[in-house]
């Protein structure tokens, strides 16, 4: 015990607690703070604390409070070698760190905030071992840091074989790094202990021990559920379901589904219930068939109970796995301490606990969760849409015919406001206008597309992907999107979005739309591009490499291949005037394209040379609407479309941008109408060049120049194949 004098057990204590409070309250609220869509199940730490993440203060202020409780634990801790104090105030650094370099936003990675938080948790794991000192506290001896040490590294590197795998990283680094932050505490408190702070006599420790433990237990199997998500499946839907570890949602069951979110409350006292539905992509062969009803894309009761009985079953083994690691943990910690195997009687109380833990809140659930117990039932979103006008899909394109008077008034209205109040540079002959479109999803507004077209004297229609939301011919054809782009008059460019696929290698949707005489892939396949000269613009574009049912995850990342292969294919060619692709990160620094289109964010936006579209039908009829703030009535996300024009010096001379809502409910209201100046976003000078009006040739694509490029093969050289 000579070592303990050399430390201060009671601000140890302190600090510890402080660090541990503060990681795990400061997640927690913050992520309370966060709009709808939020999942801190797969979404990191990290990106509760991202530039554009809103209220990001709260887990900054809890990062920087943790590193310093980190760095006052590695002062004030007994018992402890020079070594560990370093690496442990080291730990609380690198975690300053991570709050002082935060990622860009909650989608963007950042190399330097990857490189310190990685380090600060390999130093947070390590610290123990280089702390060990046989004449220390409890729990510094070496039988116990060092195998803890060598344990806590292993969970870390877990961290890089479960993202691969296909865990929920969210759950899972919070698991781990609730623990980091647990055994600077567990230390303290072995210290505070060792120095002969009791409370009470063996049987009432003996007691909050089991009660200590059962909490544990508890908060162990809840966490087990949300690291391994149980899944229920019917014929349509497959669905993840877990516990919740908010106490705020005691007696709920909460599911967010693609139609909107649905939150019912029971009375009694239970963990709430998660659950995540997905659409299953055969759901579209169900959309296809003729009189379809909302009656039939619900599970029938025996295929329902079937379903929620695995899922019972399974969320109760995984609950029961979790609370048992807590137990086998806590005696194995205990047995290296004492250099003993454990009393029977702690054997007894740890089994105890996991009894009741487990026993307590499977009585709860299954008490509470009852159909005569339910008081509340609330649904957002589209399902309480559909509930009112089953007729919603099949009715999107009549609804939208309706809408056109109003839109020509307005196209008409804001033609005339250009021409008297347009600077002269905007007024200047024109070569090519261009009706720029992206986000669909399968909302078959195609009669207001011919509307803009005729109205806006339109020469081609480019479109950046996500026609569809399930990536399958069968939804495209139910909804009339096929044959709403045959219908216009003019030549249809397009490249794939990451709702236009199932898989990396399906091209079904492409090959469906190599059959309308009026489509152009701007890339048809892997192996090749087109480019198309219209009136001498040049335009290129490459695929979205993801697809519908992908994890979401690292989508800039995943945008790289595909740009890079584009970027080498295009080295010896002539420059673009106009590059397309779905994702902004696809587009970005682009070389030898002067002006770069995107969609997929579903916001219209305008970033040096590159222009995003909005979303031309408000995500389409499955994910159109949004509750109003006090809860009402459900109204129209925001639908854009872009008119660009080119001049006869190939520059792009002027952006025209609408935003409107409401044209599913046929009630339309228009936001705004602007007018950019090209020249600040086109800022290629070519003297030499010189455009023109395309002349009208046979056929629907006879305007148009098309010439292939072929894309940089993949095959290895002979030498490296051996």
């Amino acid at each position: 015990m000579a070592r303990l004098a050399g430390g201060r057990p009671r601000g140890a204590l302190l600090s510890a607690t402080t660090a541990f409070v503060a990681l795990v309250g400061g997640w927690t609220v913050a992520a309370t703070q966060q709009p709808a869509g939020f999942d801190s199940v797969r979404e990191s730490i990290s990106a509760l604390a991202a530039v554009e993440t809103p209220h990001r203060w709260i887990m900054t202020v809890a990062l920087v409070l943790t590193g310093l409780a980190h760095i006052g634990s590695a002062l004030l801790l007994p018992g402890l070698r020079r070594p560990g104090r370093w690496v442990l105030g080291a730990a609380g650094i690198a975690t300053i760190g991570v709050a002082l370099l935060p990622l860009p936003s909650r989608s963007d990675g950042s190399l330097a905030h990857t490189i310190v938080a990685s380090v600060s948790f390999v130093l947070l794991a390590i610290w123990p071992w280089f702390a060990a000192d046989d004449s220390g506290t409890p729990l510094v001896r070496r039988r116990v840091a060092r195998p803890a040490a060598a344990l806590m590294l292993l969970l870390v590197a877990s961290l890089t074989v479960g993202a691969r795998a296909g865990m929920p990283f969210g759950a899972h680094e919070r698991v781990v790094a609730a623990l980091l932050a647990l055994w600077p505490l567990a230390t303290a408190a072995a210290a505070w202990w060792a120095l002969g702070h009791r409370v009470g006599g063996r049987r009432l420790r003996g007691l909050l021990a089991v009660a200590a433990l059962t909490v544990a237990c508890a908060a162990g199997g809840t966490a087990a559920t949300r690291l391994a998500p149980a899944t229920a499946q019917t014929l349509n839907y497959s669905a993840q379901v877990q516990l919740s570890m908010d106490p705020r949602a005691s007696s709920h069951l909460s599911a967010r589904t693609l139609f909107g979110d649905i939150n019912v409350s029971f009375t009694g006292f239970a963990p709430g219930i998660e659950a995540t539905p997905q659409v299953k992509s055969s759901i579209a062969d169900v959309l296809s068939r003729p009189g379809v009803t909302v009656s039939s894309l619900q599970p029938g009761p025996l295929e329902l109970n079937a379903a929620i009985r695995t899922a019972a079953r399974d969320v109760g083994l995984r609950f029961g796995g979790g609370a048992f690691v807590v137990v086998a943990l806590s005696l194995g910690v205990g047995a290296l301490v004492r250099r003993r195997r454990p009393r029977a009687r702690t054997v007894v109380g740890a089994s105890l606990a996991w009894v009741i833990a487990c026993g307590a809140t499977g009585l709860g659930i299954w008490q509470t969760y009852q159909p005569d117990r339910q008081h509340d039932f609330t649904s957002t979103g589209v399902l309480g849409t559909v509930q009112r006008n089953q007729s919603l899909l099949s009715d999107v394109e009549a609804r939208t015919a309706q809408v056109s008077p109003y839109l020509r008034n307005l196209i008409a209205l804001s033609s005339a406001l250009q021409d008297k109040y347009s600077p002269t540079e905007l007024t200047q002959p024109t070569a090519l206008r261009i009706l720029l479109v992206s986000d669909l999803h399968a909302g078959n507004e195609y009669a207001l597309m011919r509307t803009i077209v005729e109205e806006e004297r339109i020469d081609l229609v480019i479109d950046t992907g996500d026609l569809v939301n399930f990536g399958t011919v069968t939804e495209g054809d139910a909804s009339g999107m096929f044959a709403g782009i045959a219908s216009l008059p003019v030549p249809y460019l397009f490249t794939r979005g990451n709702h236009d696929a199932t898989s990396a290698t399906d091209g079904a949707i492409l090959d469906r739309l190599k059959r309308i005489p009026n489509v152009v892939l701007l890339q048809p396949d892997s192996a090749t591009y087109n480019v198309v000269d219209a009136g001498g613009i040049r335009i290129g574009g490459f695929n979205d490499p993801r697809w519908f049912g992908d994890d979401g995850k690292r989508s800039k990342d995943k945008q790289q291949p595909a740009k890079k292969a584009f970027i080498d294919a295009f080295a010896e060619q002539d420059p673009l005037d106009l590059l397309v692709s779905h994702e902004p990160w696809a587009v970005q620094d682009v070389p030898r394209a002067d002006v770069a289109v995107n969609g997929h964010m579903h916001t219209p936006d305008l970033e040096g040379n590159r222009i995003q579209a909005g979303t031309f039908t408000g995500g389409g009829p499955l994910s159109h609407f949004v509750g109003e703030e006090d809860g009402e009535e459900l109204v129209g996300q925001p639908s854009a479309f872009d008119v660009l024009t080119f001049g006869e010096t190939c520059r792009l001379t002027s952006v025209t941008r609408y935003r409107y809502r409401n044209v599913i409910e046929g009630r339309p209201a228009y936001d705004d109408v602007s007018l950019v100046n090209g020249s600040r976003i086109d800022t290629v000078v070519d003297p030499d060049r010189t455009c023109a009006e395309p002349e009208p040739g046979t056929g629907p694509l006879g305007a148009l120049t098309i010439r292939q490029v072929p894309a940089p093969s993949t095959e290895p050289a002979p030498s490296e194949a051996n």
